[in-house]
């Protein structure tokens, strides 16, 4: 039997973090060639960094690259990670035997945490999908579709957009927290006022619970 306790994780991480890294550079390589310093007036004379292209053909493939670069590849790859991951924990390298109890209580908690991690998986890719399509699909939109027009309402459209994807910087720590046992219980011992309603009503059920059982085992 292998030893699960055997296994030093945390490697993998640190062995692909330098090819992660130079990946994110060399994407991000077109995006300072294309974005100058320009002057403008907003509340006094200001300075923006404002993208600037030498023709609208090259605006368009920039946006279409920008498309696939940070919101399709980004959602592609934590797809096909996520589900190899899910995959392989589906395969234990212990085999359940039946005459050994042990080792199907280690199956059965595999088990949960798979599911768990599923959980944890599809929230996280949809919380992805959500948080940051609609700003790329207003891009995508504004740039190929010859019927866009800019006024006030696409303007609040695209504010609203903007704010979705910065809300998924936000969202992701608080989903690996909340979907964590040790967590819920840490916070529930700090923040005991939140839960009390729900722990008294669940303390009364309970009671009313031990009654029928105490009745029908009595036999009155």
């Amino acid at each position: 039997m292998e030893n699960v306790a055997s296994r030093r994780p945390g490697t993998l991480p640190s062995q692909y973090w330098p090819w992660d890294s130079a990946g994110s550079f060399i994407v991000s390589i077109p995006v300072p060639i294309y974005n100058r310093l320009t002057e403008g007036y907003w509340f006094g004379p200001q300075t923006y960094c404002s993208e600037s292209f030498p023709s609208i053909y090259h605006e368009k493939a920039f946006i279409l690259y920008n498309f696939l670069a940070v919101y399709l590849l980004p959602l592609l790859t934590i797809c096909v990670c996520y589900s190899a991951m899910v995959y392989q924990m589906g395969h234990p390298s212990v085999e359940p035997v039946d005459n050994n109890y042990q080792v199907q209580l280690l199956a059965e908690r595999s088990e949960a945490m798979r599911a768990k991690i599923s959980r944890m998986v599809a929230v996280v890719v949809m919380l992805f999908t959500l948080c940051w399509g609609p700003i790329q699909l207003y891009i995508l939109f504004q740039a190929f579709s010859p019927s866009f027009q800019r006024n006030y309402y696409t303007y609040k459209v695209k504010i609203w957009a903007h704010c979705m994807s910065y809300t998924n910087s936000s969202i992701n720590p608080i989903v690996y927290a909340f979907m964590g046992a040790n967590f819920r219980k840490a916070f529930k011992k700090v923040f005991p006022f939140v839960f009390k309603q729900r722990v008294g009503s669940t303390n009364a059920a309970n009671a009313n619970a031990h009654t029928e059982m105490h009745f029908v085992s009595s036999g009155t």
